[in-house]
């Protein structure tokens, strides 16, 4: 691998490879920035028609700006014919990573990268872009949290080769849509589907269909009916739990009509969610919203136990008696002076 890629690129490691591409952490000479280097494999760039496929795609993904899709720089070719695309470089890793390492997220946290994903769904799906393979390996985590997708339209160029390639289809047939199981033509609730399983793994840390062999796993998603994902994480609200399972209905039909559709279910859930269940006392609770991605903070406030004042809310005595005191002085002193004058006013003169 040459350390420079069409006298601009310079390769710093990699981060990751795929059947048929690498990608390479690389440093734009030219623009003084940090890549993501996406470098078709040798066997795919001496395939014309693969190629091909491959440059099309890139730009009708390259066409695509929006906040939560990773953005395309540039495409070409090395000095030795392989084609690579340019990407935006995220350094925090993939949703996958996330999900590795610290275990399932919470159904707020879960919700608010979801709407994010359907987002991204929604501003490609309006460009006529079927993404194919959303999965949280193709989802990566900014800095401050946010989500972006990757690989738009690309996949389309690899579907045709993933079924032969097991290090591939291993991270695609757990996310795959019924239809494109079974040879169809996947459809923007095709996408959906991928992001119904994806909202699973993220509440329930684990795959609604899994198993070793990727075919038998694609199987699964048309033939084996869903375990809801309450039954494995009993916490999860039940007006998420509800959209999930419609997500993942095997008749696309039967899923949300698009991503539009879907941010608006998706938030109206997390609503009917954070609602006070029969457990809540009459107490105030105020939310306090992290940073974008971030888990929200609920505070409880204590309950009514009274106050120093007493118990009733009424006034104490002790703080009222050393009025009573000075009130009681005064009157003495005035009478007292009263008395005085009238003895005095008894008395003759001589």
């Amino acid at each position: 691998m040459e350390r420079l890629v069409d006298n601009r690129y310079e390769i710093v490691r990699p981060l990751g490879s795929g059947g048929v591409a690498d990608v390479y952490l690389a440093h734009d000479e030219v623009l003084d920035r940090d890549v993501a280097l996406k470098m078709l494999n040798r066997e795919r760039s001496g395939d014309e028609e693969f190629v091909e496929r491959f440059r099309r795609e890139a730009r009708s993904a390259a066409a695509l700006s929006h906040p939560n899709i990773v953005s395309i720089y540039d495409r070409g070719e090395s000095e030795d014919g392989s084609c690579y695309i340019s990407m935006e470089y995220l350094p925090g890793g993939t949703l996958k990573d996330r999900i590795s390492r610290d275990g399932r997220l919470s159904p707020s946290v879960a919700a608010e990268v979801a709407v994010q994903i359907s987002e991204a769904l929604g501003a490609a799906h309006e460009r006529g872009v079927i993404h194919r393979d959303i999965k949280p390996q193709n989802v990566l985590v900014t800095r401050s949290g946010d989500v972006k997708v990757v690989d738009f339209g690309i996949a389309r160029a690899e579907s045709d080769t993933s079924m032969t390639r097991t290090n591939l289809v291993m991270g695609t047939a757990a996310y795959m849509s019924p239809e494109q199981a079974t040879g169809g033509e996947a459809g923007p609730r095709g996408d959906l589907y991928s992001l119904g399983v994806v909202m699973y793994e993220m509440l329930t840390g684990e795959v609604p269909f899994g198993g070793n062999d990727p075919v038998a796993v694609a199987m699964k998603h048309v033939n084996v009916p869903l375990r809801p994902p309450k039954e494995v994480a009993p916490d999860i609200p039940e007006s998420m739990n509800s959209l999930v399972a419609r997500l993942l209905a095997k008749d696309p039909n039967d899923r949300p009509a698009n991503a539009s559709a879907l941010v608006e279910e998706i938030r109206r859930s997390t609503r009917e969610g954070s609602r006070p269940g029969p457990e809540a006392t009459e107490n105030p609770t105020r939310t306090a919203a992290g940073p974008p991605g971030a888990p929200s903070v609920t505070r409880r406030t204590a309950p009514y136990r009274g106050n120093r004042r007493g118990e009733r809310g009424g006034p104490n005595l002790s703080s009222i008696v050393p009025w009573l005191l000075v009130v009681l002085f005064v009157v003495g002193v005035v009478v007292g002076g009263m008395l005085v004058l009238r003895i005095l006013g008894g008395i003759a003169l001589p």
